[in-house]
């Protein structure tokens, strides 16, 4: 063989062996850059995953105090103002007055409304006592009246669960007329809920002595029929709450009162306050 031929084959051997090498070296390329795209769709995927498993956070508000709601006066109308007390949204406590034309349609459609029911009695005044001649409870009348006067408010309102004083300067202030109520109450393991019609009341005290479960009012809501005045004293009434952990607040079935809860109960909520049934306020 020639060195000329030596030198060719040489030279082809290097050649092939050349090529086998780029060959190689691309593949490894290839499988790298394959790995590298592998990685990113599979970061990319895990990363798409947990950004589906987060949920919009949603900020709770710090809770600031409960707010229970009494309503009186129900039972003398049956109207579009009945009807939206019963379409808001709250734990709400309604006092039904006994022995009116809608007593007791309304308190049956207050608790089907997952609304609380309370006898709202009226008890004698000072000065002057106005109607309900059927139920009012007066100082002058003899034990076996009073109590009969309040067993037969409980079966016109079956539905109720408790009770509250319509008016009542003189009775609340009357021990005798209060430890009648207290001996009904009692005995039908129900509870009263002091309205502080008067600065000498004696309702929360005497049902405390006799051991019925009771509470007071703290806030008249709509003493005047002002709707500034009554978001105010809502405000007052929250702030009280927030200070003592709770507080019971009296309105009263009008419309203007009506609107206030409507826009305030949302805020209030909104705030971290909590709205109960009186019965839950208890002591």
């Amino acid at each position: 063989m020639s060195k000329q031929d030596f030198r060719t084959n040489i030279i082809y051997i290097l050649m092939v062996i050349i090529v086998i090498l780029l060959i190689v070296i691309k593949k490894i390329d290839d499988k790298r850059k394959l790995d590298v795209e592998v990685d990113d769709v599979t970061i990319e995927k895990v990363e798409d995953d947990k950004s589906k498993d987060k949920s919009p956070e949603v900020s709770t508000p710090v809770y600031k105090g409960t707010i229970g709601l009494i309503i009186d006066d129900f039972g003398y109308r049956n109207d579009a103002i009945s009807d939206g007390f019963l379409n808001l949204d709250a734990k709400l406590t309604y006092a039904v007055i006994p022995g009116k034309r809608y007593s007791t349609s309304f308190s049956e459609k207050a608790v089907e409304n997952n609304f609380e029911v309370i006898v709202h009695m009226p008890l004698e005044n000072i000065f002057s006592t106005k109607g309900d001649e059927e139920f009012v409870l007066l100082s002058s009348m003899v034990s076996d009246t009073i109590q009969n006067r309040i067993r037969k408010a409980f079966n016109q309102i079956p539905v109720a669960i408790g009770m509250n004083n319509h008016q009542g300067s003189k009775g609340s202030a009357s021990e005798y007329i209060m430890e009648n109520i207290g001996t009904v109450i009692k005995e039908k393991s129900l509870f009263f809920v002091d309205s502080r019609t008067t600065a000498n009341t004696i309702a929360e005290s005497t049902m405390e002595k006799m051991g019925v479960p009771t509470a007071r009012r703290n806030i008249f809501l709509d003493n005047e029929s002002d709707v500034s005045k009554i978001t105010a004293q809502m405000i007052l009434l929250s702030q009280v709450a927030e200070k003592n952990g709770f507080a019971i607040g009296i309105g009263h079935v009008k419309p203007i009162t009506l609107e206030v809860l409507q826009k305030q109960i949302p805020i209030l909520e909104e705030q971290g306050f909590k709205f109960d049934f009186v019965s839950n306020l208890l002591h």
